[in-house]
């Protein structure tokens, strides 16, 4: 089983060099989507290769590495790492990708530029495998910026869309801003490497000597100082964090994924289940050993239950059927968080593997929604409305069956694998004695299960109030990922059951025990959700009438959490008014400073040039034609004084001699 551990270097090579493949080669459509779901199905069989290959062997991770350039003392390396986590990750990443490529060939079916968005995502997912694999920092640093890249040119796929509602923001402008945001925190983690890199001199992921994990470099790291009195693993671990809040989309770095559902709804579900917002979380992971030495842990786990809470109380008002999911993967995503930040770090792997099954599952439900809403109202009319949907049940069974289930793993309920990843990290927050913490995630774990009721009411239920024709149900291309999805969110669980915590061992992470109290309430709550929901929904838009339930009951508290807390409005009143102060400052210092100075050079170098001119003119040319003249005239006289007579030269004669007579005479005189 070793073989399928040397070869692991092509679990990454293989979705990339289908990338290389259709950006070169002139495919067709249906031959690019079948070219990436090839690449990347292999590339799943062949990380479960790899990770039966690991389970079967004594736990040692498997290392491959090779000189890429010196740096000092020490050399820059680049190579793959597989150990339990990342054995893990590359079987979650590539058997969704799978499923979400597939799903893919259908959803994309009559777009004109299918072969680039294929190549995008064979990139994109290229890029997260390198970074699982990652054997050191750099490398990891290096795939992380190539799902930035693949990220803006995902999200702004449709760059050339326009809408109706100009409060809707468009692709384009949704990439930028998605780029922009997450660039901030990139910036933050690439000093937290150097930092890194200049206190521990190596970026080699490991424990042993000369690595970054090594018991004494931990410590070195736990009682060194900084300038701002924090330790060195405090301040590095608080970097490496600001690159997660923005890739994953954590408080206040939240803003760009909401936005991000511009792009086609393939890329909603890669960039939201098992790529990019994963990426954040897994850093975190992979480098929790110096999150475990510093002071950094209460801060993580606070912004993480703040996004949770946050985040689910604005999907409760949100219209757009992805946009309600975006906000459900923030608010997630901060479970995960939390989980890291009370020390579970093997709790919020396993929602992160849970999460992914039901969110594609989700994304793509609601692309089949989507799809089937465009055929009927076009793509800018209110195809993501779920105001505008209803009684699809009977139009859509396979897409509403698969999609009841992503739901009801979503809220909590058990046996599905969402009850028992979420519960897990419950347990570790409050088994660590983190009860503001934990109180925050419940209410979480309640809002979701209202917000996903509201959402299935509204999309399947009561009557159709899209107009007079009804959708009718995806292809088989579309739906079968949906069934397959959908078995995964009913099993995938059994991974880390309370009971023998399969997942927990293989990765060497500590688990806390089951509590079958917080399990209780944990689930009575998800039932007074989904209770709640069917209640105050149950007959919302059944008439003309377009006033939502809650904003009818408290209409400023709706208005405010549709607006998400105003924060958007927020940074754009800040960033807006510092442009203002920039560009204003800009203007004075072009104004007073450079235009003068370039005023002033202008006035010297007309004065330097008149000189010049009169110099040129009194001295170099005057003095030249003076000294012609002269010349000329010498010339003139002693032309003159050539006569040819012989008289005329014996008086010149006579002259001089006379002339040196009398010089001599008076020179001789005493």
């Amino acid at each position: 089983m070793g073989f399928f551990l040397d070869i692991a270097w092509l679990i990454p090579l293989l979705p990339l060099l289908a990338c290389v493949a259709l950006t070169l080669l002139p495919l067709r459509g249906a031959m690019a989507g079948r070219l990436a779901v090839s690449a990347i199905a292999i590339a799943a069989v062949l990380a479960l290769g790899v990770i039966v290959a690991l389970a079967a062997g004594d736990g040692t991770a498997f290392t491959r590495v090779v000189r890429w350039a010196p740096a000092g003392a020490a050399d820059l390396l680049l190579g793959y790492r597989i150990d339990g986590l990342a054995a893990v990750m590359l079987v979650m990443v590539t058997l969704v990708a799978t499923a979400i490529h597939v799903f893919a060939i259908g959803y994309m079916a009559h777009d004109a530029r299918r072969v680039r968005f294929f190549a995008y995502t064979t990139l994109f997912t290229a890029a997260m495998l390198a970074m699982v694999m990652a054997g050191n920092l750099l490398l990891l640093f290096i795939a992380w910026e190539v799902m930035g890249l693949c990220s803006y040119l995902l999200i702004g796929f449709w760059y050339d869309r326009t809408y109706a509602d100009p409060n809707r923001i468009t692709p384009r402008a949704a990439a930028i801003k998605a780029f922009m945001t997450t660039r901030v925190g990139d910036v933050l983690l690439l000093i937290g490497l150097v930092y890194l890199w200049l206190e521990a001199g190596t970026l080699e992921i490991g424990a042993a000597a000369g690595q970054i994990f090594a018991p004494q470099l931990l410590e070195r790291l736990a009682t060194s100082g900084t300038a701002v009195g924090m330790s060195a693993a405090t301040a590095i671990a608080l970097l490496i964090f600001a690159g997660t809040i923005g890739k994953s989309a954590q408080f206040p770095l939240h803003v760009w994924l909401p936005d991000a559902m511009e792009g086609p709804t393939p890329v909603s579900a890669l960039i939201h289940a098992a790529t990019m917002v994963a990426a954040g979380v897994f850093l975190v992971a992979r480098t929790f050993p110096i999150f475990a030495v510093s002071d950094a842990l209460p801060v993580v786990a606070a912004i993480g239950a703040i996004t949770a809470l946050g985040a689910a109380l604005v999907a409760c008002v949100q219209f757009d059927i992805k946009r309600i999911l975006a906000y459900s993967t923030v608010s997630q995503l901060g479970f995960m968080v939390a989980a890291l930040g009370v020390g579970g770090w093997g709790a919020a792997l396993f929602h992160l593997l849970t999460h992914a099954c039901f969110k594609a599952l989700l994304f793509l439900g609601a692309g089949s929604v989507i799809h089937a809403m465009e055929a009927v109202v076009g793509h800018d009319g209110p195809a993501q409305d779920i105001r505008s949907m209803g009684g699809l049940r009977n139009a859509m069974p396979r897409t509403f069956a698969a999609y009841l289930v992503g739901a009801l793993a979503l809220a909590g309920v058990a046996p599905l694998a969402g009850f028992w990843s979420k519960d897990e990290i419950l347990a570790e927050a409050f088994a660590h004695g983190n009860l503001l913490i934990g109180v925050m995630l419940l209410a979480a774990s309640f809002l979701t299960a209202f917000y996903m009721t509201r959402q299935v009411w509204l999309v399947f239920f009561g009557r159709f109030r899209g107009g007079a024709s009804l959708p009718h149900e995806s292809p088989a291309t579309m739906t079968v990922p949906l069934i397959v999805l959908a078995v995964a969110s009913v099993l995938v669980g059994a991974i880390n059951l309370p009971w023998w915590h399969t997942l927990s061992d293989f990765v060497a992470a500590e688990a806390t025990s089951f509590n079958l109290l917080l399990a209780f309430i944990a689930t009575l709550l998800a039932l007074a959700g989904i209770g709640g929901g069917w209640w105050l929904y149950r007959s919302a838009f059944a008439d003309a009438a377009t006033t939502d339930p809650l904003q009818q009951a408290q209409p400023r508290l709706f208005a405010l959490l549709q607006q998400a807390f105003a924060i958007d409005a927020l940074y754009g009143w800040v960033i807006g008014r510092l442009f203002d102060v920039v560009s204003d400052l800009r203007d004075r210092l072009d104004r007073l400073v450079i235009g003068r100075g370039v005023a002033g050079t202008g006035s010297l170098a007309g004065l330097l040039g008149r000189l010049t001119f009169l110099f040129d003119d009194a001295v170099l040319n005057g003095g030249g034609d003076l000294v012609a003249r002269s010349t000329s005239d010498a010339g003139e006289e002693l032309r003159r004084s050539v006569t040819g007579r012989v008289q005329d030269y014996l008086a010149l004669a006579i002259a001089g001699l006379v002339v040196l007579g009398v010089v001599v005479v008076y020179g001789l005189r005493p």
